[in-house]
C-alpha cells in the first residue's frame, strides 16, 4: 500500500522518511489525495489494487458444480462460505471443499471434483460469500501512477487550472492499461 512518508518523499515535502514523520501539517490532505488516487485507479483498471475483504450475496447457487464467477480481481482466498439450507437453518461451506481458480480474468468458484453445491432455502439472498481480494503488496509500476496522482492533484488543488496543462506522457494511463479489464458487450 502507498504510505503518507512515501506520498511525502515523493511530493519533496521531506529529504527523509524521519522528516516525513515530523511534517505533519498537510497528512489530512495527502491521505486523501492516496485514497482518491486508489479509487481512480481501481475505476480506471476494474481490478482491486489495495488489498481487502470482499462480500457477494447471492440468491442461489449455480445448478450441479456450476461456477460463481467472481466480481473481483485478483482473488487471494476464499474466507468463508454461508448459506442457508433447505430447512432455514445457517451453514458453512469450508474453503477446502471449494477450487478458487484464479487463471481467468474474473476468478470462479467451484466445489471440489466430483461434488455438488448443497442446496438451499428458495429465498433471496441465501448465500454469503467472502473473500480476501487485491494485491497484498501495490505492485511498483500502480505505485508509479499513484504517486503521479497525488502529484498532480497536490500541486493543482482546484478543479480548474491556470495556463496550458498537459497530460504527461508515458504517464498513468500507461502505467496502469497493463491491469486494466475491458467490458465485452
Amino acid at each position: 500500500m502507498l504510505t503518507l512518508t512515501r506520498a511525502k518523499l515523493h511530493l519533496r515535502l521531506a529529504i527523509t522518511a524521519e522528516d516525513a514523520e515530523a511534517y505533519t501539517d498537510e497528512d489530512a490532505i495527502i491521505q486523501g489525495l492516496i485514497d482518491a488516487a486508489y479509487l481512480h485507479a481501481e475505476h480506471y483498471t476494474q481490478a482491486t489494487l489495495l488489498s481487502r475483504t470482499q462480500t457477494l450475496v447471492l440468491d442461489a447457487f449455480p445448478v450441479g458444480s456450476g461456477k460463481i464467477e467472481l466480481p473481483w480481481t485478483p482473488v487471494d482466498a476464499i474466507e468463508s462460505l454461508d448459506y442457508i439450507d433447505p430447512d432455514g437453518n445457517e451453514q458453512s461451506l469450508d474453503a477446502e471443499t471449494l477450487r478458487l481458480d484464479t487463471r481467468p480474468i474474473y476468478p470462479t468458484l467451484s466445489p471440489q471434483w466430483g461434488t455438488q453445491w448443497p442446496r438451499t432455502t428458495d429465498e433471496p439472498e441465501c448465500i454469503t460469500l467472502t473473500a480476501t481480494a487485491g494485491y497484498a503488496q501495490t505492485p511498483p509500476d500502480v505505485e508509479v501512477a499513484l504517486l503521479l496522482l497525488v502529484g498532480h492533484w497536490y500541486e493543482n488543488r482546484e478543479s480548474v487550472a491556470q495556463g496550458g496543462l498537459q497530460e504527461v506522457p508515458m504517464g498513468v494511463p500507461m502505467l496502469l492499461d497493463a491491469y486494466r479489464i475491458h467490458a465485452v458487450g
